[in-house]
């Protein structure tokens, strides 16, 4: 919410928030404040009318009372949707040159964003000159202008010597540690690019390196941030009360990345080694920051994400993306997505635990599950990475039982969620009974026209509902081929309804169904005959859907229509992966779109990229389930992007 004409953005977080700012001061057509979240300066300058079409903005400060003039680290005032398109070499040019282009402007008021740390700030202090300079392409001057720049930021934080941990055996200066240690590394040369040459390093070894923590001692509400070289590898950071931790690094060296703002009473700083699918891999940590917050300015925060939740987000997880890159071999651990997932206002988990025809990912005892090596999908440099993981989590843990337990906890219900087929045919997924029974497949999907096909499927989601799935759930995308013909998916869930029923006087009267289909134009689409599903209560979550990048803007009054009088909830389906709309604006305009149509809710595919990965991503999921937060994400949005820097863009590059 926008208090009086304080407009504050934070280029390293997901949404519009505004508190107000702590100082302004105007002085030689210069104007500053101070975004009190962050600390950055916000200097904004005039652009005569009569500018040149590309002005070059070059950005310098010098000690106050000093002559001693450098590049500031600067960033020009951005969109949120904006700051996810900046490359490595705009970036370079911002920090390395303090140089910026700004088009069309003539006439305008722009704004560059200076972080003071750590050169600009002593001993918390700030006390600098700060100068913009406007050039024409051809070097010639436009104007150039001079503000003195002052803060106290003392009561600001910086954890940068990373000896003081608790553990202090697990942390080492040599940089060939003979045990299995973190390595603190000093008198780094400017290569490395990390502040006053310090930063923590986590090298791989066959064991995972201890984590540590730093001991705290603070009170009161914190913004958090922190900083790691991406080339050196990323951290999992948590609070010691905490469920879980997040893997995070900054995208560009000196980037601070804004994690979270939590109430730091009685809590520690705890660091890990991340994992992925080939096991353990390197690690790097610059510097954390921790900002006071007032209780008005923790409120402001709050406040974006609605009063009111008056939409129903369902979200998609998949246990094996999840499980591909982590090293679950405890039960517990099944806590720490489902924590994720409360905490972005998930309301109902879709839990996908296979594709028919495949190895299971569950503890099933009716069919195979997956339990040894599997292949996942290309990654860079490794066109078919192969990992033991998802096999370890079925050796160590009952992946289905487990979250029905844990979700309770949590407040949310979990759908067994299965693919309608991918057999996935000569490769570790394959499913036993395929290979006994080819004649069951059309290509690599089973053909649900088959009374045999269709007693084994049944079979699977009866052992899922004895497990205690209180809803289930059937994805007919991304491979819609196990369907012939509409004829052959209806009867199919008449006799899915029928299967439910049998469980519902013992579980409340009712097991609700959700249905993931192909959308109108998508591939197959005229074999999903969506309204006799609603007119005979066949199912109970419709949504509507695209497939891979494609069609991600589909009308959804035909099925506004179909679940008209009938108490069936429509959730169409938006992208959560990187194919789908950009974050945070495209992809916050379709949920706009979707909501002022009609719609109940949404349906996220998959949101465990979104709320598993980026913490900002995660608060923006967690505005979905309000649509009075995504109306006023886009109102704030409409009063401060004429002051941000100009940009159009399409999708990443």
């Amino acid at each position: 919410m926008f208090r009086g004409k304080s407009l504050v953005l934070w280029v390293t977080a997901v949404m519009v928030l505004a508190v107000p700012a702590l100082k302004a001061n105007a002085q030689e057509g210069l104007e500053v404040s101070i975004d009190p979240v962050s600390r950055f300066f916000h200097v904004s300058y005039e652009v005569p009318s009569d500018a040149t079409e590309e002005v070059r903005v070059l950005c310098a400060w010098t000690p106050a009372g000093e002559e001693n003039w450098r590049p500031a680290r600067v960033t020009p005032m951005l969109t949120t949707t904006a700051s996810r398109y900046m490359q490595e070499k705009q970036w370079r040019q911002w920090f390395d040159e303090g140089c910026l282009v700004e088009k069309r402007c003539g006439g305008l008021k722009r704004t560059v964003v200076f972080n003071p740390y750590p050169e600009a700030q002593t001993q918390g202090q700030v006390n600098i000159l700060f100068r913009v300079r406007l050039e024409a392409p051809d070097g010639r001057e436009i104007l150039s202008r001079q503000i003195p720049l002052q803060a106290d930021n003392t009561d600001v934080y910086y954890i940068e010597d990373w000896t003081q941990v608790l553990q202090a055996d697990a942390v080492t200066a040599a940089t060939e540690p003979q045990a299995v240690q973190w390595q603190w590394r000093t008198d780094l040369p400017a290569s490395e690019r990390v502040s006053f040459g310090n930063a923590l390093y986590g090298s791989v070894n066959p064991h995972p390196l201890p984590q540590i923590t730093f001991p705290l001692h603070m009170r009161g509400w914190y913004a958090i941030y922190l900083v790691g070289n991406p080339q050196a590898g990323p951290i999992r950071i948590r609070l010691s009360g905490d469920e879980r931790a997040d893997q995070i690094s900054s995208r560009y060296p000196y980037e601070e990345v804004f994690w979270a703002w939590r109430n730091m009473d009685r809590q520690h700083l705890v660091l890990k080694q991340g994992h992925d699918y080939r096991g353990n891999i390197p690690a790097h940590l610059d510097y954390v920051k921790f900002v006071p917050l007032t209780a008005e300015q923790v409120a402001g925060l709050e406040s974006s994400f609605g009063l009111e939740r008056d939409k129903l987000v369902a979200g998609y997880y998949e246990p094996y993306s999840w499980a591909f890159y982590e090293n679950i071999q405890e039960t517990l651990q099944h806590r720490e997505p489902l924590a994720a997932f409360a905490e972005a206002g998930i309301g109902l988990l879709d839990m996908q635990i296979g594709r028919f025809g495949m190895k299971v990912v569950y503890e099933s005892r009716v069919t195979d599950h997956l339990i040894y090596s599997t292949i996942g999908d290309p990654v860079p440099g490794d066109p078919q990475p192969t990992t033991n993981n998802v096999g370890r989590m079925q050796q160590y843990t009952n992946t289905l039982e487990t979250c029905l337990r844990y979700a309770k906890d949590y407040g949310f219900p979990i759908h067994a969620n299965f693919g309608a087929s991918n057999c996935y045919p000569g490769t570790p997924l394959q499913g036993e009974i395929t290979k006994q029974h080819p004649d069951w497949l059309r290509g690599s999907t089973l053909r649900f026209e088959l009374p045999e096909v269709r007693e084994y499927v049944f079979g699977i989601w009866r052992e899922t509902l004895d497990i205690g799935a209180p809803g289930i759930s059937i994805d007919f995308c991304r491979y819609p081929e196990t369907i012939d013909s509409a004829t052959t998916c209806t009867d199919f869930l008449r006799s899915l309804r029928q299967l439910a029923d049998e469980y519902g006087p013992s579980r409340g009267g009712h097991i609700p169904i959700l249905i993931r289909f192909p959308a109108t134009g998508v591939r197959l689409s005229e074999y999903f005959d969506y309204e006799t599903w609603c007119q005979e209560r066949l199912v109970d979550y419709l949504c509507p859907s695209n497939i891979q990048g494609r069609h991600l803007h589909f009308d959804i009054a035909p099925y506004k229509q179909a679940v008209l009088g009938t108490q069936c909830k429509l959730l169409p389906c938006v992208d959560g992966l990187y194919w789908g709309q950009a974050r945070p604006g495209p992809f916050l305009w379709r949920i706009k779109q979707l909501y002022d149509a009609g719609a109940d809710g949404i349906y996220i595919y998959q949101a465990d990229a979104c709320v598993l990965d980026r913490p900002g991503d995660r608060r923006l999921v967690r505005m979905l389930s309000s649509s009075d937060a995504v109306n006023r994400w886009w109102q704030n949005d409409a009063e401060l992007r004429p002051l941000c820097s100009k940009g159009i863009y399409l999708n990443y590059p």
